[in-house]
């Protein structure tokens, strides 16, 4: 079984944008601004955001942690939002927000080209359209792809089964995986993932350890987890993917573990994505 590493290949990505940051760098006089946004006080949360800052740091990008309590009202989060809009060069939005009945308002106060997630209704909007405007691609989904195509997966008119449809990743990666020429099938809760056995390929993120068992993927075939599942056992807390992958270690012919797969492909992606959108706003 090949392990598709996320993690060696994001370090090549790194070492691509510590180039490219450094240019952005010159041009604009000064260091790039990323906003972050937490409201409330998820501890998964707060782990990924020290992620992103740890990454910020790395590529010389200025990083700025904006940490809100979980009972702000909507109204002053979206006067601080106006404020950051102006100061930002991009923005991200620490999901999930605690209450998430207001989740895209808050998402679609950040400007288009300060979205770095791609998440609000208009970048949305160019992205599955494919409009010539201006857009970004969901960080996890051009992950995915990335680490897909680097590994030289075959994708062209193989069955693939995503698990999973929400706006971060289940969606935007079935969307590119069928621009990719694959015979897209997608699975949630409510459907249940009874005919997942018959795809090439599986994509699960679907936020349940270890839901995917050997009888649900078929002999040779390529599975990508993006589950991030904190299991307490013993007093402690462990990480699952969505996968049970200990009961099919010689089943697959390539796997994205949890972790070291998806997760460091998505930090980087993010910040390809800002670099992107400092070219188009700046002209650079």
């Amino acid at each position: 079984m090949k392990i598709l590493d996320g993690k060696s290949l994001a370090k090549k990505r790194t070492e691509e944008l510590i180039v490219q940051f450094k240019d952005i760098r010159e041009k604009l006089g000064r260091k790039p601004i990323l906003s972050i946004i937490q409201v409330g006080d998820n501890p998964a949360s707060t782990q990924y955001i020290k992620n992103k800052m740890k990454k910020a740091e790395e590529l010389g990008v200025e990083a700025i942690h904006h940490h809100f309590p979980a009972d702000i009202r909507q109204k002053d989060l979206l006067k601080k939002l106006d404020v950051i809009n102006e100061k930002a060069d991009g923005i991200i939005i620490q999901l999930p927000l605690p209450k998430e009945s207001a989740t895209q308002v808050i998402l679609d106060s950040v400007r288009i080209e300060k979205d770095i997630d791609g998440l609000c209704t208009r970048n949305a909007f160019n992205f599955y359209n494919q409009t010539d405007d201006f857009t970004l691609v969901p960080a996890t989904a051009l992950g995915i792809l990335d680490l897909l195509h680097s590994y030289k997966v075959e994708l062209y008119e193989k069955r693939v089964a995503v698990i999973g449809r929400s706006i971060l990743v289940g969606k935007p990666t079935a969307f590119l995986l069928k621009q990719e020429g694959c015979n897209v099938s997608t699975y949630n809760r409510n459907t249940g993932i009874k005919g997942v056995e018959s795809a090439d390929i599986v994509v699960v993120a679907a936020g349940e350890a270890k839901l995917l068992k050997k009888a649900n993927v078929k002999e040779g075939a390529v599975v990508i987890d993006v589950g991030a599942n904190w299991v307490e056992e013993d007093g402690q807390k462990v990480l699952y993917g969505d996968v049970d992958i200990e009961t099919m270690p010689n089943h697959l012919s390539a796997f994205a573990p949890v972790p070291g797969g998806v997760g460091p492909m998505t930090i980087v992606s993010l910040f390809s994505n800002l670099a992107k959108s400092i070219i188009h706003v700046h002209r650079l």
